[in-house]
Parts: structure tokens; sequence; C-alpha cells
């Protein structure tokens, strides 16, 4: 992330001003990945209710990334450090949070019950377990 270190080496501004938004399909293409043409091909066939909220979030993020290099070669050509410094310190929490949002997007989540804790309601007495002496959260938990 170069536009994290603009502050402590700002001569890198040329580099930053050089990105350009890519999708998905032309990051693979101009990457190294050996398996690229299958992961482009691959993507075609995500479900919608994964791709959607995944080229939404990325938008976003080429959004905020396009807008940060305007601000701060603002900063840079008034030579105010101070301010740079504060877009940065605004820019960089966001964009971690939508590249987490994009990593839950791309690699799931799926929360589940530990085996132990559904065992230990059927361990002992498993012939007085018939759901009655179970409370609602109990319940949850098994299917948690």
């Amino acid at each position: 992330m170069l536009i994290d270190m603009l502050p402590d080496m700002p001569d890198c501004l040329e580099d930053i001003q050089e990105w350009q938004p890519k999708t998905y399909e032309q990051h693979f293409k101009d990457s190294v990945f050996h398996a690229k043409n299958l992961a482009i091909e691959a993507y075609h066939f995500s479900p919608k209710e994964y791709r959607i909220p995944f080229e939404h979030t990325v938008g976003i993020m080429d959004s905020l990334i396009l807008s940060t290099i305007d601000r701060v070669e603002c900063a840079l050509r008034e030579d105010n450090m101070g301010k740079l410094k504060v877009i940065i310190s605004e820019y960089s929490p966001k964009m971690y949070q939508l590249i987490d949002d994009c990593s839950s997007i791309i690699n799931g989540t799926k929360v589940t019950t530990h085996q132990d804790s559904i065992d230990h309601y059927f361990d002992d007495n498993e012939e007085k377990i018939d759901g009655e002496d179970l409370d609602q959260g109990t319940i949850d938990d098994l299917f948690g």
C-alpha cells in the first residue's frame, strides 16, 4: 500500500498516480498466477449473491483510492505534511476494512459449533434428553 508510505516517502507519489482500477478479469490477465484462465472462467460462474457484493466493494475501494490520490496530490502541492498525514490516517482504516470485507466475500465465513459443545448434551443421560429439558439457547447452540 504505497499510499500509506506517502508521509515518509512523498516521492512515491508518481507511482501512486499511475494506479488505475482493473476488473477482476484484467487483474488475473495481467498476473503471473498459473491458473489465471481458470480463475477468470470460474468468476463467470460465481453466484450473483457473492459476485455482486464483491464487485460493489471493489468499486468502493477504487473510488476511495482515486479520491485519496486527488487529496494527497493537493496536500503535497501545498507542501502540507500535516494535512497529508490526516488524509492517510482517514484512508487507511477505511481501506483495511474494505479489504477485510472483500476477503470475507471471497473466502466466506461459516460459524459452526464445536463437536465437544454438542457432545456434552448427549454424553451422560441420553435417554433423558427428549428436548423438554433443553432451553431455547441450548437448542440454538446445537444448530449454531
